[in-house]
């Protein structure tokens, strides 16, 4: 199966409508975004962006800064070199630091946790490491992955922007743009900005070209299985939806993600048992899960499944306490 994977990068398109976010937060988010120039070996030279998450650091993708020795942030005529590295190749975040403070203030980041399906954004990154762009969407789908969830957005990107980031409306960074599928139609990806935490812990090096590939880049039978199912999604072969949905749920048999990709494609396949079956795993996988719950909810609704709708909302309310009165 051949899926084409390419950088990405914002683009000044607007996809969602709705009250725009303050101009404090634009402000904030704006200055937030740095161009990234990452010279390697033979003068190879790549471009992308970095937010500011520190006094002195910046977030980006690795794939950006992967075969560089030489690394620059810079905004405007401004220049500020790099001078160490927290590198998590694979799940494609590296975290910069300078030699000296940045003059722009951090952006606060926000855990993907707290997140909702169909919630407006924004992505702001370098467009071919020329000016920088907004580019406005929704939180299309939250695929849990490490801990946390890889964000697909409807907020559109093109190469040259990698390393951007994705931001809520109050300017609080939730991911960092890093890479689209054009598998039918092209979905746009961010990595959680929450894995921060982890990447913290990683010994720091001074720049230099780095080992490995990032998940997204890997060949499809290593990929996240989210990914593996775009293209027949796609295409909607559900014949091999529901094969690859039955090898996501031996393989990982406590994902609710993986039943209720079984659910989808036997109502597609009009196999109201097996439905029944994958609809009722993946609502016991997610009785802790906000984001799954939220999932099954949305989908049931969709096809009308009333008691799965009334199953998931129960088990959401469950999850979320009633406000207190005064």
């Amino acid at each position: 199966m051949k899926r084409r994977l390419l950088i990405a990068a914002c683009i000044g398109a607007s996809t969602a409508t709705g009250a725009a976010p303050s101009a404090e937060a634009m402000m904030k988010m704006s200055r937030a975004v740095l161009k990234v120039s990452a010279l390697g070996d033979d003068d190879n030279l790549s471009v992308g962006s970095a937010v500011v998450i520190g006094p002195d650091s910046a977030l980006t993708n690795c794939h950006v800064t992967r075969h560089a020795r030489i690394i620059v942030l810079s905004r405007g005529l401004a220049r500020h070199a790099v001078v160490g590295q927290r590198a998590d190749v694979s799940r494609d975040l590296c975290l910069l630091r300078t030699a000296e403070p940045l003059p722009y203030p951090a952006v606060e980041l926000r855990p993907t946790r707290t997140l909702a399906l169909g919630e407006r954004v924004l992505a702001h990154g370098y467009s071919g490491g020329m000016e920088a762009h907004f580019a406005r969407g929704l939180i299309v789908d939250l695929h849990s992955a490490g801990g946390s969830h890889v964000i697909q957005t409807s907020a559109g990107f093109l190469q040259g922007a990698s390393g951007g980031g994705l931001f809520d409306e109050e300017g609080r960074l939730i991911g960092i743009t890093t890479f689209l599928t054009s598998a039918g139609r092209t979905e746009y990806f961010a990595m959680p900005a929450d894995w921060t935490d982890r990447l913290r812990e990683r010994a720091e090096e001074a720049p230099k070209p780095l080992p490995g590939s990032a998940l997204w880049a890997q060949l499809p039978a290593h990929q996240p299985w989210f990914m593996r199912l775009l293209e027949p999604l796609s295409r909607k072969d559900w014949p091999t939806v529901a094969q690859m949905a039955d090898e996501w749920m031996e393989a990982e048999p406590h994902a609710p993600a993986a039943a209720l990709m079984c659910a989808r494609a036997a109502r597609a396949l009009a196999r109201p048992a097996r439905m029944s079956q994958c609809l009722q795993q993946a609502l016991d996988g997610a009785r802790d899960s906000e984001i799954e719950l939220t999932r099954i909810a949305a989908w049931a609704r969709s096809e009308g499944l009333d008691e799965a709708v009334a199953a998931s909302t129960t088990a959401l309310a469950r999850l979320r306490p009633l406000p207190r009165g005064d």
